[in-house]
């Protein structure tokens, strides 16, 4: 991943564990989500990340991303940014 795509996954991470609530490991940046995440879970996740990135997410895309890295691409590539001062580091 690139230091943009690294500080938007940390951000993502962040949505998930503090916003959204969900308890999970932090998965590598290949593993699939849905390895650690239900459905619904994910689907919590997909609208919360284009909440805070402010981006459209279409249900092909983001079923094309299917890791932590898939899906910091898409943001990115959908003009998505992590806010200043967000960790580059996915814990």
């Amino acid at each position: 991943m690139t230091g943009p795509e690294a500080a938007v996954a940390a951000e993502i991470l962040r949505l998930a564990r503090e916003d959204l609530r969900l308890e999970f490991a932090a998965p590598a940046p290949d593993e699939p989500l849905a390895d650690r995440l239900d459905s619904l879970s994910l689907l919590a996740l997909a609208v919360s990340v284009e909440d805070r990135f402010q981006v459209t997410l279409t249900d092909d895309a983001a079923a094309e991303a299917r890791t932590l890295a898939d899906l910091a691409r898409l943001v990115c590539a959908r003009g998505g940014r992590a806010p200043a001062g967000t960790t580059q580091e996915v814990p």
